[in-house]
């Protein structure tokens, strides 16, 4: 549909019309990119606060990680799936093609604020030496990965319930430097809270459009509730 292939265009556009030091911070931080503990890996280290948090045992751990990891292969596979069946654009080619010869509001590059340039000279937010991930884009891995991995920690423990928090210090960011200026705290009260911000980050980025990131999500919770369905009658020894 052109109208809303054009729609998505101009709704990104918007996103990196905003981008402030704050969401430059939360792009940096969700990044996971290579030799980081990746998208799911991030999960993980939620999953160890929730351990820590809850007291769990060594038998409530082996039955949370194998839970919550498997919906993520689960999500993975179809997010895959998905993107090579669809080869959804990514930003960077779209707006390039349609915007070329008009001025759109951009991120300036490093050490430059949001401006006017060219559209063909539109370029993301994005840390690491490739300016966008080299694969389709719908639908987005991130948000399928968070939704599944939220949506299991919160069936596991029986809540929402997160309280999450951690220090991100100076200069932490890759892409540029001041990104924070400060030691800057990030916190999530819940759960959904961390996979919305983790899908959230992508558009920040300029490297997903919403519906990479909205189906995304929606796939990754209904994926995440399967998967622990097959957990726990895995534990319970009704494996069929």
């Amino acid at each position: 549909n052109g109208n809303f292939y054009r729609n998505e265009v101009n709704s990104l556009l918007d996103y990196i019309a905003g981008l402030t030091p704050e969401r430059k911070l939360i792009v940096e931080y969700w990044a996971d990119g290579p030799a980081s503990e990746l998208p799911p890996g991030h999960w993980g280290i939620f999953a160890q606060y929730v351990s820590e948090r809850d007291r769990n045992s060594v038998g409530d751990d082996a039955k949370m990680f194998f839970a919550m990891h498997n919906a993520s292969f689960d999500a993975g596979i179809v997010a895959w799936h998905l993107k090579r069946k669809f080869d959804g654009v990514r930003p960077i080619t779209a707006v390039r093609y349609l915007k070329q010869g008009q001025s759109v509001r951009g991120w300036g590059g490093p050490g430059r604020p949001v401006e006017w340039i060219q559209g063909e000279r539109w370029t993301p937010y994005n840390p690491g030496s490739n300016l966008t991930p080299s694969f389709p884009g719908y639908i987005s891995g991130h948000s399928s990965f968070s939704s599944a991995s939220a949506t299991v920690l919160q069936l596991f423990t029986g809540s929402d319930k997160f309280g999450f928090s951690t220090v991100i210090q100076p200069n932490f960011g890759r892409v540029e430097p001041g990104v924070p200026a400060v030691p800057t705290k990030m916190s999530y009260a819940k759960f959904s809270d961390a996979a919305k911000e983790a899908g959230l980050s992508r558009l920040y980025a300029g490297i997903h459009f919403e519906d990479d990131n909205t189906i995304g999500q929606t796939i990754g919770a209904a994926v995440g509730k399967q998967a622990y369905q097959k957990a726990r009658k895995l534990f319970n020894g009704e494996d069929d």
